[in-house]
């Protein structure tokens, strides 16, 4: 995957998560607040994945140049 295209999802990831804490803070009762947290970790999760793969690409661009 190109970096380019990963930089739109990690963007489009922190709005969700953006989203989400919003959600969080609205919530009415302990178990919703709960289950959007569970969502938030989750989105999180899948952001640090797409970050690690960028990094790599990243590095593998670099080592490429040498």
């Amino acid at each position: 995957m190109d970096i380019q295209s990963l930089r739109q999802k990690i963007d489009a990831s922190g709005k969700k998560v953006s989203a989400l804490g919003n959600e969080y803070i609205r919530a009415k009762d302990e178990v919703s607040a709960r289950k959007t947290l569970v969502k938030m970790f989750g989105e999180i999760s899948q952001q640090t994945l797409m970050l690690g793969e960028g990094i790599a690409q990243l590095d593998k661009n670099q080592r490429g140049m040498k």
